[in-house]
Parts: structure tokens; sequence; C-alpha cells
């Protein structure tokens, strides 16, 4: 599938039309209407369906061998949480006039992104499944770089317009997951304008390629090193972003420079990337993606 480097038109938010309305007045109705829907999901999650609950315990775990029993119970009733804001939140972003955006989602050092496409590079940016990942579809709004990141089509035709058109309608350009390593190195050497792909390098491998270990959150880890292997190839600056949050639906994001990025030495940005999202789980537990099945690929006994 050919992706369309041009600047795209950027849709309008459904939140433009009530930009009219006192943004107190609007805020305080859009965000209270998310803290209740957020609740009753919750509520669902964990004492309806009890979602994924075994595969959060085991996960947490052990990843935290030495907390208690009544702390892991502390933990995954947090990440139930933080697990129900996350659905709300990509609605929430869409249906939210700038003014609110900007509350949701704040950038503490945007001119970095700035400083950087000067060098006339391309940039490929970290993220993770920590913290908030759907709010960075509004970097086009904070950075000159044209932004492309992977999406996962839905079979429904209708929902899959509706999920494209949310996560697109600040610019953002989308590439099929599938496919998605060969797509964007393809489109990192058109052109000569410097690009910014966003890869999300903290997933599980697909099956038959995870042949990466390194040790993370107290196991050895398998690791898909797309994104180090097309920061290499295109000789791309690597940055990585941090997400906090420090609110309901509220996030920092603080973009780092990586130093760890020489082609010679191999897994250099992967582990990087490892530590640094290591830190901020260990930090705050909460945040990250324990419903997600991280560890299901173990690595193969050694024979003998």
């Amino acid at each position: 599938m050919k992706i369309n480097s041009s600047r795209p038109c950027k849709a309008r938010s459904p939140g433009t039309k009530y930009s009219h309305l006192p943004a107190f007045f609007y805020g305080q109705i859009l965000l209270g209407t998310a803290k209740a829907i957020s609740l009753l999901i919750f509520l669902f999650l964990r004492h309806v369906i009890a979602y994924r609950r075994d595969v959060i315990k085991k996960n947490l775990t052990s990843s935290f061998p030495t907390k208690s029993e009544a702390d892991i119970r502390r933990l995954t009733c947090d990440y139930y949480y933080h697990m129900s804001d996350l659905v709300v939140e990509p609605f929430l972003f869409y249906l939210a006039p700038a003014v609110i955006r900007s509350q949701l989602a704040r950038y503490t050092n945007p001119q970095m992104l700035e400083s950087l496409h000067g060098d006339s590079k391309h940039l490929i940016l970290f993220a993770s499944h920590y913290g908030n990942w759907e709010y960075l579809i509004n970097l086009p709004e904070v950075t000159s770089y044209p932004v492309y990141t992977a999406y996962s089509p839905i079979k429904n035709g209708l929902m899959d317009k509706i999920m494209m058109r949310m996560r697109s309608f600040l610019g953002v350009r989308l590439i099929p997951k599938t496919g998605f390593y060969k797509q964007a190195l393809t489109l990192l050497k058109e052109g000569s304008a410097p690009k910014l792909l966003i890869v999300i390098a903290d997933q599980r491998p697909a099956p038959g390629s995870g042949k990466y270990h390194i040790p993370f959150l107290e196991q050895q880890t398998c690791v898909q090193t797309g994104g180090e292997r097309i920061a290499s190839s295109t000789k791309a600056t690597v940055v990585y972003v941090e997400s906090k949050k420090h609110g309901r639906f509220r996030y920092d994001f603080t973009f780092t420079l990586m130093k760890c990025t020489d082609a010679v030495i191999p897994l250099s940005i992967t582990k990087e990337y490892y530590q640094i999202l290591e830190k901020s789980i260990f930090h705050d537990p909460g945040y990250w993606l324990w419903s997600h099945n991280r560890w299901k690929l173990q690595r193969p006994a050694a024979a003998g």
C-alpha cells in the first residue's frame, strides 16, 4: 500500500463547534462525562468480567517478586482504574476543543523537535504503552515534521473508518501495521524532507520473529527490533518520549535524545529504550499495559 507523503488536510474535531462556549463550562461537562463512563468501565472490567485478571496478576508478580500479595492487589486495582481511563481517552481527545486538548497533553520540551528538524534528518520517536500513547496524534501541532505511525485495521469497515479518523484528524499519517517495517523504510528513503516516525517498541514480537531477548522487569524478554533497524538503515535521529500521568486524563510528554545509537553494537538502541521504560515502570507501576500477555514468547531452553 502506497503511503501519501503530502501534508493531509486536518479534519475538524467535533469539539470545535462548541468552542464558543466558555471553556470552563464545556470542559467540566466533557470531563465529568468521561469520568462517569470510566468508572462504569472500571466496575465492568474488574468486578463483572475480571478482564484478564490472571494475566495481570502473573505479570505483576513476575515483575515485582518481592512485593506482597496486598501490594499486588493494590497495583492490580490501580491498573484497572488506569485501563478504564485509557478506553475513554481517545474519544475524549477527539471530542475536545483545542484549548482542552492542550491541557490533556502537555509537551514539556517541544523545542527539542524543532531544533532536530533543522538538522534535516529523519527522526524515530520511540514511544511505549506506559501512560498514554494515543495523545501523540497531536504531534503535528507541535512540530514541523510530517508525522507517521502504524495502525491496526479493524475488520468492521465502519469502525475502521471511525478509528482512522480519530487517529488522523490532527494530521498524522497512518501506515497499516501489516508490512509496516518495509513500508516505513521505503517512505523514509523517499525524498529529502525529514520525517518523524512514531514506533511503539515494547510490544511482543510477531510469532517467528522473536530472536532477541534482553533482561526487562526481572525477566528475559523477547523484543522486537524493527525501530532500531529502521533507525540504523536511515541514519535517523533517535528520541524517546516519556509519558507521565499527572491527573485524570492528563499527561506530560518529555522528549529525550537517546545516546546508545551505535549501529555497530547490536541492540544498543533497544537496550537503552527498555532501560528508560523500566525506570518509569518501577517509579509508578500502575500505568503500564499489564493486561497484555507480554511474556507469551519464552526463550527456548538451552539444549543438553
